[in-house]
């Protein structure tokens, strides 16, 4: 396995745990996330907050599926999972850009999250990892 592929798949597996695990910690914590989010802004019902919460929980759980799939099927020389972790990490790089943005400066797990998806990213579209997954162009 060259180095670019276990690069992409370690990045991939710790971006994974990190969003699963954020996910989770989410769902469990969900009544407590409404009840701030009621308490700290003005108009809003708990039933906007309850949204507000699934919206920022949904993404980052299919995110977080799709990079544990992608990294554990690339090592199996999967093309379809180069792809979904390309796509995979372009989204997760957006949205951590956007969410910067939104919040108006870098949080340490925001800096985690763009630093691991550009490392992700920039290994799946390596020359090395295109060539080693089946499918892939020979270099020439």
């Amino acid at each position: 396995m060259p180095t670019s592929v276990r690069v992409g798949v370690i990045a991939m597996s710790v971006l994974a745990a990190l969003l699963l695990l954020n996910s989770i910690l989410l769902w469990l914590g969900f009544d407590a996330a409404v009840d701030r989010i009621v308490e700290d802004v003005d108009d809003i019902t708990r039933d906007e907050a309850r949204t507000f919460v699934i919206l920022a929980l949904v993404p980052y759980l299919v995110l977080g599926l799709l990079l544990a799939a992608a990294a554990a099927f690339l090592s199996r020389r999967q093309p379809w999972a180069r792809w979904a972790g390309v796509v995979a990490t372009a989204l997760l790089t957006a949205l951590t850009l956007v969410n910067m943005v939104a919040a108006g400066g870098i949080t340490v797990a925001s800096l985690l999250l763009l630093v691991l998806s550009v490392a992700a990213l920039t290994s799946l579209l390596a020359r090395t990892t295109r060539e080693w997954v089946p499918g892939g162009r020979p270099a020439g």
